[in-house]
Order: structure tokens, then C-alpha cells, then sequence
């Protein structure tokens, strides 16, 4: 990853971020406004990698002692593994529940029951845009722009018609297998 890759995809965190504060006030429910808040979080986390990445790159250019080159590429190494690890990888970066897919297995692992499900994931664990307040086009279109993907998989069966504004904000604001926002 060049600085131009660094700082390239700095812009476009930060012309997402400000699309997602201003979707944030079109929420109707508590749910949607958590999940821009925990989107808010990861594109927050996801700027500073950029940054951080950016300034052990200029660093790395002039300095002539192999100790400390060897260091600044660890650094420079540790910045585009998190780039990777969060969402641009094999692993999206999960705003609620961590419901990983194994392509290889053709299943994945289901963060509640801590067991192994063959098959897909199923349609009714995936919160559906109409329940994100706007927040969907959003997902995919950073998808589209960076590669960074993010999920919106809830283990619950309660969101259904009637909407995720009715569920316990226990449910979605500690998600299951998800260490990041508790």
C-alpha cells in the first residue's frame, strides 16, 4: 500500500463519515442510531490506521538505520494487517453480532451458540435496510469505494414487521461475539 493508497482512502473515510453523521439524524429508532454510532466508531478507527499509516510511510523514506527501518516496517506491516483485519480481509468488520463465514467449509460460526452451522447465513439473521434508516446504501457503497465491508447480522428473531425499534437495546448495543463495542 503506497501513501497515495493511505491517504486516498483517508479522503473517502472521511467523506463517508460525514455522510453517516448527517444520516444519523434522519433515525427513528434508537437501533438505527446505535448502528451509525458503531459505524461512526469503526471509520473513526479506520482513520486513524490511515493516518498513523501515512506517518511510519514519510518516516520509512528517510531513515538510513536498518534497526530502526526494520521497526518502522512492523509498524508500517501492523497498519495494513488492522486495514485488513477490519473489513478489507477475509473478516468484515461486524457493527452488531460476529457471525463469521467460512467459505472454505461452506458454513460459518454462530457467535451465540458457539457452534458450527453448515450452510449460508441465513436471511433472517441479516437486518434488513428497511430497519438501518438509510444506512445500508451507505454499507455498500463504502463496500463499492474501498473494499472495506461491514455487516449487520443479529441473531434475534425478533425483528420483524413491526420493526428493530422495539427490541431491548441490551440485544444490538452489546452484540454477541463482538468485543468492540462493550
Amino acid at each position: 500500500m503506497s501513501d497515495l493508497d493511505f491517504l486516498d482512502l483517508n479522503r473517502k473515510l472521511c467523506g463517508f463519515r460525514t455522510q453517516v453523521r448527517k444520516n444519523r439524524f434522519r433515525c427513528d429508532t434508537r437501533f438505527a442510531q446505535s448502528l451509525h454510532d458503531k459505524l461512526l466508531v469503526a471509520i473513526n478507527s479506520h482513520l486513524s490506521t490511515c493516518r498513523e499509516g501515512a506517518r511510519v510511510r514519510r518516516l520509512l523514506r528517510s531513515e538510513t538505520d536498518p534497526t530502526v527501518r526494520d521497526t518502522l516496517e512492523g509498524a508500517l506491516g501492523d497498519c495494513m494487517g488492522d486495514l485488513e483485519s477490519g473489513g478489507r480481509g477475509f473478516y468484515p468488520w461486524h457493527l452488531l453480532d460476529a457471525v463469521d463465514p467460512d467459505p472454505d467449509f461452506g458454513g460459518y460460526h454462530h457467535p451465540v451458540f458457539a457452534v458450527w452451522c453448515h450452510g449460508p447465513i441465513p436471511d433472517w439473521m441479516v437486518v434488513g435496510d428497511e430497519h438501518l434508516c438509510g444506512l445500508g446504501a451507505i454499507l455498500r457503497r463504502i463496500a463499492t469505494a474501498t473494499g472495506i465491508r461491514f455487516t449487520t447480522y443479529l441473531c434475534h428473531t425478533s425483528i420483524g414487521p413491526e420493526g428493530a425499534g422495539c427490541l431491548d437495546p441490551e440485544i444490538y448495543e452489546t452484540p454477541a461475539g463482538n468485543l468492540r463495542y462493550r
